[in-house]
């Protein structure tokens, strides 16, 4: 009976240390996946979502002097916000600038127009006034603004324009920039021009 009784310990020795060594295995398994887990939900609960693009609807720009050196002129510019912006992002009521630059050299840059009227999740547009008065501008940018109006009937201008910024924990302004676009002149005309082709979006920077 002893010697039978040694044997069969012996049996139980190796299934004992498998049993044990597969517990510490899917332990060990269970805190690693823990642990993934729970980095992957903090990156993905700290990730930010891309602020929602801002649609420029149109831009009227008409010259009322130019020369080498000078420039008189203004721009009527429309921009259309998304429903996801107002209350979420940009404040119900705030402050609306503008600026325009021709081949990266701002001309003209507007006052902060104050507006009051935008609706919670609704898609809306501003509108903004901009302009300059026998502005100084280097010979060069005067030279080929002019070149521009006479011989190809078009101008293109960048636009950057700012928000009053309404997110929790934010404070000042939320600034947008937009694509060069195209202003083609009116037939006979070197006086007035008006956007032409698609309206880009604007992106937050």
């Amino acid at each position: 009976m002893g010697i039978e009784e040694g044997h069969h310990n012996g049996e139980r020795k190796p299934l004992t240390w498998c049993q044990t060594f597969f517990k510490s295995f899917v332990f060990v398994c269970l805190v690693a996946c823990f642990i993934c887990g729970t980095v992957y939900t903090i990156k993905l609960s700290s990730r930010k979502e891309p602020v929602p693009k801002i649609e420029l609807a149109s831009m009227d720009f008409t010259v009322l002097n130019i020369t080498d050196t000078r420039l008189s002129a203004k721009w009527d510019l429309s921009i259309r916000i998304p429903d996801e912006l107002p209350g979420s992002y940009i404040c119900l009521q705030g402050h609306f600038q503008a600026s325009f630059m021709y081949k990266n050299v701002t001309l003209a840059i507007s006052s902060p127009q104050k507006y009051s009227d935008l609706k919670y999740n609704q898609p809306q547009v501003l509108r903004v006034l901009v302009g300059v008065s026998a502005e100084d501008i280097e010979g060069l940018i005067g030279k080929d603004i002019t070149e521009d109006i006479k011989e190809k009937k078009e101008v293109r201008f960048g636009t950057r324009f700012y928000l009053t910024d309404c997110r929790e924990k934010t404070t000042g302004t939320m600034r947008y920039a937009c694509d060069d676009v195209t202003l083609r002149f009116e037939p006979g005309s070197e006086m007035k021009a008006a956007l032409f082709g698609m309206n880009p979006s604007c992106v937050n920077y």
